[in-house]
């Protein structure tokens, strides 16, 4: 059933040609003036067009023009009506690109004739281009075929009934040596490996001979009898009646992974020889061998720890070590034993890595004296003891900090942090350093650019530091000078949040500005207020979870006769504590919980309340009603 629209502003004649298009079974569809055909070609497939030549406005004759123009509509056939029959105007009709001519007044016989005539040769043609493409696609995927086998990185090789090679792709020629005339026409049991049966290849052929497919891996031999591995697949080709013609072979090269496997064996076994070895030494060493995790837990006592530290290792895995972790030197400590007399032993600790991280590796071995023997006296039996006492008093206060915190502003706690900051950075940088010095001339170009790069990463980490500590300074000596002016805070707020913007889809957070009223320009220098909405806006970043949003709110009010710009922005993260919300603006001072989060100095908010300072303004925080917290500074305003 065939869609034909009638093109034709004579609405009783449109009617007649309706009802017959419609008694021949075909699908009419109508317009009554030129401009609405393409509308309706763009909305509806139409498979034949009935064209009235005289039209208002727009003639048949430029309609027919338009569509055999248009990409998209030049194929639909268009069968043009008048009510002359001049010669001329058939020609012009023809040359424009019209199928047939029809005049009025129409019978329906010769409609019918006309339009099933035309209908049939379209649906040919239809059909003929459609095998033409589909012959062209057939082809290119041929091509790419044939490309992806002959660059293929595997051998692959075809055979007929009767396993006689005919095909054998270039890698094919390269692996095994062979020239192609010497492959064509032979089994492939010519690369058969002294180390394969031949029921093998029996039960290959038996396979793949009733028509499945079999996998496994097989020994192969070169030309130069050089032995190699393959994981292959072979399967039957089936032609169009669904009988095997021909048997495909496909095979990846594993020699390496075979010998990386065999090699791998070989030393998981003499790693289990000398882990058993090591275990039975320290299992039977005398010496306390203790090793603790990052968290300070135990994680191992050989029996001589057991019997040191006078209990089971049911009872100390687990266990707190509270014992000070001084590295690589011999001291000596009491070991307080709950139900037994304390002990003085030597004491060394050693740092190493494992899969799992650091961990610390501590030996303990008593020190037995004569009754008469006073090389530790009692004032080096307190000092001992005091030490362990202060630090179990250490752990208590954190563990106390812990449950109740507290924002401490102590020189102590900078430094703490600021040590940490810096430590790790530059043991990288000093590590891969070492590195490079040593092996300078055994490693390759690329180890050393690794090692170069990871010292410049490390650098790069540290200089941020460097840097706000540096601001901090001058700021609080009043060297950074800043030059006001009135300007629009709009443009300066949009550039710090697509700076921001690649880092908060990292997590899925959208930033968005919020749309605010009129707008009143603001007094402030920009670089300063850039520095201070970068610094809060990567704190909202860090501290929000996956999946939130971020706001930034811009209002204008006024306080005491005086204007002021209010720039607010709102998180969804973890919140400040009520007793901390003023602390976090004093250098050197960080919310308990931002420090449970992840490392800081406690500078960036000091050096943004300097800046809005400079500026006249106010910061604060306060938290939000349902959660996350709100960080707001004022500017002046002109």
């Amino acid at each position: 059933m065939a869609k034909i629209l009638i093109v034709d502003d004579d609405l009783t004649f449109v009617h007649l040609l309706t009802n017959l298009i419609a008694s021949f079974g075909d699908t009419p569809l109508t317009a009554t003036q030129g401009a609405h055909v393409f509308q309706i070609l763009e909305e509806e497939s139409v498979d034949l067009i009935l064209l009235d030549i005289y039209m208002p406005i727009v003639s048949g004759l430029d309609i027919i023009r338009q569509m055999k123009r248009h990409p998209d509509f030049k194929h639909i056939p268009v069968i043009m009506i008048t009510g002359s029959s001049k010669i001329s105007l058939m020609t012009e009709c023809f040359e424009a690109g019209a199928s047939d001519f029809i005049t009025k007044p129409i019978s329906p016989v010769v409609l019918q004739a006309r339009l099933s005539t035309i209908l049939g040769k379209q649906n040919d043609i239809n059909r003929l281009e459609k095998e033409i493409q589909e012959r062209k696609n057939a082809e290119s995927s041929l091509r790419k075929l044939s490309i992806a086998v002959e660059q293929s990185p595997g051998i692959v090789f075809l055979t007929d009934l009767h396993g006689r090679i005919e095909y054998a792709n270039p890698k094919c020629i390269e692996i095994t040596g062979y020239h192609l005339e010497e492959i064509l026409g032979h089994n492939p049991q010519m690369f058969q490996s002294q180390d394969m049966s031949g029921a093998t290849y029996k039960d290959i052929w038996k396979k793949v001979s009733k028509g499945g497919t079999w996998k496994g891996e097989l020994c192969n031999r070169k030309k130069n009898g050089t032995l190699f591995w393959v994981l292959c697949s072979i399967s039957p080709i089936l032609n169009e009646q669904g009988i095997v013609s021909n048997f495909l072979a496909v095979q990846e090269d594993i020699s390496e992974r075979i010998q990386a496997e065999a090699a791998l064996a070989k030393k998981t076994q003499e790693l289990k020889i000398s882990e058993s070895r090591l275990r039975t030494i320290i299992e039977a060493t005398g010496d306390g061998i203790i090793v603790i995790g990052k968290n300070k837990d135990i994680h191992f006592v050989n029996p001589a720890a057991e019997k040191l530290l006078g209990k089971p290792a049911k009872n100390l895995l687990g266990e707190k070590f509270y014992y000070p972790l001084v590295l690589n030197k011999m001291t000596e400590i009491i070991i307080q034993r709950p139900e037994q007399p304390d002990i003085v032993v030597d004491y060394r600790v050693v740092e190493t890595e494992t899969d799992d991280g650091k961990v610390w590796v501590a030996s303990i071995r008593e020190i037995l004296r004569n009754n008469t023997d006073t090389s530790i006296s009692d004032q080096d039996t307190h000092c001992s003891e005091q030490v362990i006492d202060d630090h179990q008093k250490t752990i208590t206060s954190t563990e106390k900090n812990r449950s109740t915190p507290e924002v401490r502003n102590t020189n102590a706690d900078f430094l703490s942090n600021i040590s940490h900051e810096f430590r790790t950075p530059m043991h990288a940088i000093l590590s891969f350093a070492n590195f490079g010095i040593k092996k300078i001339d055994q490693v390759p170009g690329e180890k050393l650019l690794h090692y170069f790069e990871q010292i410049k990463a490390s650098a790069n980490r540290l200089m941020p530091l460097i840097d706000d500590l540096l601001e901090l300074s001058n700021l609080e000596a009043g060297k950074i000078p800043y030059k006001l002016t009135e300007q629009d805070i709009f443009p300066t707020l949009m550039s710090v949040v697509q700076e921001q913007k690649n880092v908060a889809e990292e997590k899925h957070i959208d930033i968005q500005i919020a749309p605010f009223g009129d707008q009143i320009n603001a007094v402030f220098n920009k670089s300063g207020i850039i520095k201070v909405m970068r610094n809060i806006l990567q704190n909202a970043i860090h501290f929000s979870p996956e999946q939130s949003h971020i706001i930034v709110n811009v209002e204008n009010y006024s306080e005491m006769n005086t204007q002021w710009q209010k720039i607010s922005i709102s998180d969804e993260g973890i919140g400040i504590p009520e007793k901390e919300l003023e602390d976090i603006f004093i250098k050197f001072i960080q919310s308990s919980k931002t420090k449970t989060c992840s490392g800081g100095t406690g500078i960036g908010l000091a050096i943004c309340k300097h800046i809005i300072s400079e500026h006249g303004g106010h910061i604060w925080a306060e938290n939000n009603p349902g959660k996350g917290a709100t960080i707001s500074f004022t500017l002046p305003v002109s």
